[in-house]
């Protein structure tokens, strides 16, 4: 009997689309009823191209499970594009898996699942320990105060060496709040972008411009390993503000000497930010039944944590094994544990537009970074975007 074709739509390439494609061989190796067929479907920053899908759902072709990131779980689902795993999968199936519930919740909207994570990641501080030899932040020690984190940032400066720029690599202009107390939303779910902890945090953030001369990083959005040599790698900036793609480029460069840490607040405790890849069940799809099959499978413990060593990252479930933590690449992975164990943990708000108003955020920080708007006026200019239909 012909197997039953699951069309798998994934943004990823490289190492991490050969990761994945190794748990959809284990999958079509062990049973005799389906086979996954995985299709390139990323935008040029690796994102799942959205576009893509919405209009073939439109078309009544979507994908029977398609690679999502976690923020975009909150609008496709409002949207009804998503199918409610719980319709398909028992609580009990998925509690075996032993998730960290922090993870596990990025799949959520409005209290139901709609995404599993098959992979997590802490976006965090790194640093370049060469390039913090000989000031407060020598051995990768960083204060949990962020003005005194400041403050080393500015005896660095006056000894001709930058150390720390938010446009480097700049892809999260969101987070910058949470180091300072805010929110982009109060308890009854209303936009509140002007509130002053959030204007406090981008007049920080504004003033690396004003206080160093910072023309190579004009743009808000500057990646790593955009410009070799790359600044970060060399030393010329001595921290970033980064997640796993940089462990991989760090594990590719020879001789830097580098270790994550969590990042300071106004309140003294030290915080990251938390994003997953997970996989979902577009509504329409032909074979529901089969993507939620090959969901269980690829969420196994041994499948999760193959494809966190292919991919160099963490594993989002609770336990770790021996044999993952000998066989990663990573020198640093119980560094991130450490961070995630101990951190506040931040993650974009799940609520339906979450998109559009990040949208309106990142322009209200392009105005900021170049000067064009004051904070204060900039995300007072976005406050009273509506959530939309």
């Amino acid at each position: 009997m012909a197997r039953i074709r699951l069309d798998y739509w994934e943004k990823w390439g490289g190492r991490e689309w050969e990761a994945m494609a190794g748990v959809a061989r284990s999958f079509n190796e062990a049973q005799c009823k389906y086979e996954v067929v995985m299709v390139p479907a990323g935008d040029w920053a690796s994102s799942p191209d959205l576009p893509k899908f919405l209009n073939a759902q439109r078309q009544g072709m979507p994908p029977d499970v398609i690679g999502l990131e976690d923020h975009q779980i909150a609008d496709l689902a409002a949207k009804k594009a998503l199918t409610s795993l719980e319709e398909l999968i028992q609580p009990a199936q998925l509690a075996c898996r032993d998730y960290q519930q922090p993870f596990l919740e990025l799949g959520k909207y409005n209290g139901e699942l709609y995404g599993v994570p098959v992979s997590g990641d802490i976006v965090t501080l790194y640093v370049n320990l060469t390039a913090v030899q000989g000031t407060r932040f020598e051995t990768g020690r960083i204060p949990l105060d962020l003005w005194e984190f400041d403050a080393g940032l500015e005896e660095m400066s006056a000894r001709g060496k930058i150390g720390f720029m938010p446009t480097y690599p700049g892809w999260w202009p969101q987070a910058w709040i949470w180091f300072f107390g805010g929110s982009w939303f109060d308890d009854r779910g209303r936009f509140t972008p002007a509130l002053p902890a959030n204007i406090r945090s981008y007049e920080w953030v504004s003033s690396f411009r004003r206080r160093w001369d910072l023309t190579s990083f004009a743009k808000t959005l500057n990646p790593i390993g955009a410009r070799e040599p790359d600044p970060f790698l060399e030393g010329e900036i001595a921290m970033v503000f980064e997640g796993d793609w940089l462990v991989q480029r760090l594990l590719r460069a020879s001789g830097v000497d580098w270790r994550p840490a969590s990042f300071p607040t106004e309140g003294r405790r030290p915080a990251a930010l938390i994003v997953a890849d997970v996989l979902s069940i577009p509504k329409g799809g032909r074979h529901p039944e089969g993507a939620a099959e090959f969901i269980l499978f690829a969420t196994q413990p041994e499948q999760i944590e193959q494809l966190a060593l292919g991919q160099v990252k963490i594993s989002p479930l609770r336990h770790w094994s021996e044999r993952f933590l000998a066989q990663h690449e990573n020198p640093k992975l119980r560094v991130l544990r450490e961070i995630f164990s101990t951190a506040q943990l931040f993650c974009d708000p799940r609520v339906s537009g979450w998109m559009r108003y990040l949208e309106q955020i990142k322009r209200a920080f392009e105005l900021l970074w170049s000067g064009q708007e004051t904070p204060a006026r900039a995300l007072t200019a976005i406050q009273d975007i509506q959530e939309p239909i």
